[in-house]
């Protein structure tokens, strides 16, 4: 029999090998470097761009009415970006782009082991070996979300771990310490403000019940939420104080009738959304399943914090896909908060409660079924999230090398011959941040929020294609937060790489308005027909082995 001693020795190995766990998940982008794959949407097309925009722009610290120089004309306000005192916005500053997203992930998963192994260990039942626990954190910190989310997410059971310590007044100062340090490696908008939501109902419930009140628990509760609010103050002002019409009041998002949202609840339970997936299927749903058949054989009913999680997983999934149903467009008709945020997003807190439920489920047949079940799952579970590693799930997209196609477009560069502060380009098949990363002014991109006049203005270039294709059209007025030079023949289709060469027979861009608002070539991934009948020249066309296009410089006539 083991020592108190052995016992704390083994503990911290096992901690040990849990930490090495959740760093060998980010061990192919370390040995691969910028030849790894990464998720490009909402990620490379996005915030990888901006963050490196920002530093080179030197719009990091801008004022509050500042907006960004070069990006979509410069009318984009600095309020639309990552808040400077985020710590990611740090990393970009410090380090190279690449290098900065490699230490963001590692960050984000060493701690999101670490505050569901916390979790698990402090307030599961201890009823399980703590092999157990450590497994179920790494593979909680294993999970596909979405990489900019940083901590809003994974950091989501250190929080829970740190109140509830504050609670039960233990662990004080550490718990402290945590509830001021992850608001700076966290999104208040993105995940935290609706975990918060969560835990004042739930706890305020609980307060009610038995008369009493945790003045720490609640004086904690309210200084980090004046903290975030004072973090994202770029938010709070563009909210509260920012008068001038932006691209959120054209959002229209209650699409879907009953039987389509009846059919994504079902989708969300099973798949859950792409920016917080937690991979519950199909072994997580297999082990809740289990669980279910077997107590409702021996006892007729659920144990009693699985039936809470399960129908409170149950109640997300209904939230989320009611959000998009048709019948609240009248009222967010007549309160723009409804259409301009999106209060659908309490799904963000679905992982956690998944990877919860799952290690309350392999207890519950750790002590009432056999247990060669519990290894059997947790391997499978290992092997599915080790699928939705990103090396393999985007292993037939471009590197992060190959996208952003630096060489490439140095060559671009060299041929325009000219300071890149005295054009600006557009693009066609590929996404603006490519050209924004390697340096570009653009007249197109893709922002969370723009004036809407620019909304108007741009889309008098690509009216003649939007009035092709309903479904583009629809897309654009009624989000359009992608400013793209939209075709009919590609659709939403953004990238057309060199292995998928294609023609456009039938391009009807507005050049005119194009070259009114600052536009003088287009960067083109496909070949345009009669190009010079359309109001392009072509210069020149580019390749490189290390690039995913093959380009085509247009100038516009």
């Amino acid at each position: 029999m083991l020592k108190g001693k052995d016992i704390i020795m083994r503990d911290r190995r096992l901690f040990l090998i849990g930490i090495g766990c959740a760093i060998c998940y980010v061990l192919p982008m370390i040995l691969l470097g910028q030849d790894s794959h990464v998720r490009i949407h909402d990620n490379l097309d996005s915030n990888v761009a901006w963050y490196n925009w920002l530093v080179e722009t030197k719009s990091v610290h801008a004022g509050l009415g500042a907006t960004v120089p070069g990006l979509m004309n410069g009318v984009v306000s600095r309020n639309a970006f990552v808040s400077s005192f985020s710590g990611i916005i740090w990393l970009y500053e410090w380090f190279s782009p690449f290098t900065a997203y490699v230490i963001s992930q590692l960050i984000t998963r060493l701690v999101a082991f670490i505050g569901m192994y916390l979790l698990l260990r402090d307030y599961g039942r201890n009823r399980l070996p703590l092999s157990i626990v450590v497994w179920c954190a790494v593979l909680f910190a294993w999970t596909p979300f979405w990489p900019s989310g940083m901590l809003s997410t994974l950091g989501m059971p250190l929080l829970l771990w740190a109140y509830w310590n504050l609670w039960l007044y233990q662990k004080r100062r550490i718990s402290l310490f945590v509830l001021f340090l992850v608001p700076f490696y966290s999104s208040f908008v993105l995940g935290i403000c609706f975990f918060l939501c969560f835990l004042a109902v739930y706890h305020a419930i609980k307060e009610i019940r038995a008369r009493s009140f945790h003045r720490l628990f609640w004086m904690a509760f309210i200084g980090q939420t004046l903290l975030y609010l004072l973090i994202e103050y770029r938010l709070v002002y563009s909210l509260l104080w920012d008068s001038e019409p932006t691209s959120r009041n054209d959002f229209e998002e209650g699409q879907n009738g009953l039987l389509a949202t009846v059919r994504l609840v079902l989708k969300h339970l099973v798949f859950g959304h792409t920016h917080d997936r937690a991979a519950q299927a199909p072994i997580l749903l297999l082990t809740l399943a289990l669980v279910v058949i077997w107590s409702w054989r021996q006892t007729g009913q659920l144990p009693r914090r699985i039936r809470r999680l399960t129908y409170l997983l149950i109640g997300l999934s209904i939230w989320y896909a009611c959000w998009f149903y048709t019948g609240w467009n009248p009222l967010k008709d007549h309160i723009s908060l409804l259409r301009t945020f999106n209060f659908s997003r309490f799904h963000f807190l679905q992982p956690m409660i998944w990877y919860g439920l799952f290690f309350l489920s392999l207890e519950w047949l750790w002590l009432h079924a056999k247990r060669r079940w519990i290894k059997r799952l947790l391997i499978a579970q290992t092997i599915v999230l080790l699928l939705w590693h990103p090396e393999n799930v985007y292993r037939n997209e471009p590197s992060y090398r190959a996208f952003y196609a630096t060489r490439q477009f140095d060559a671009i560069k060299r041929e325009i011959d000219r300071p890149t502060s005295t054009y600006r380009v557009a693009s066609l098949g590929l996404h603006p941040a490519i050209a924004q990363y390697n340096g570009l002014q653009t007249i197109d991109g893709y922002v969370n929020f723009y004036p809407l006049r620019y909304k108007r203005q741009f889309r008098r270039i690509i009216e003649g294609e939007l009035n092709k294709s309903p479904v583009l059209r629809r897309y654009y007025d009624t989000w359009g937060n992608r400013v793209y030079v939209f075709s009919a023949a590609l659709g939403k289709n953004d990238m057309v790489t060199s292995e998928h060469p294609k023609t456009i027979n039938d391009l009807r861009l507005n050049t005119r308005q194009m070259r009114q608002m600052g536009a003088t070539y287009l960067i083109s991934a496909v070949t345009i027909k009669e190009a010079r009948q359309k109001g392009f020249v072509l210069i020149r066309t580019f390749q490189d082995p290390q690039s995913a296009w093959t380009l085509r410089l247009y100038r516009i006539r």
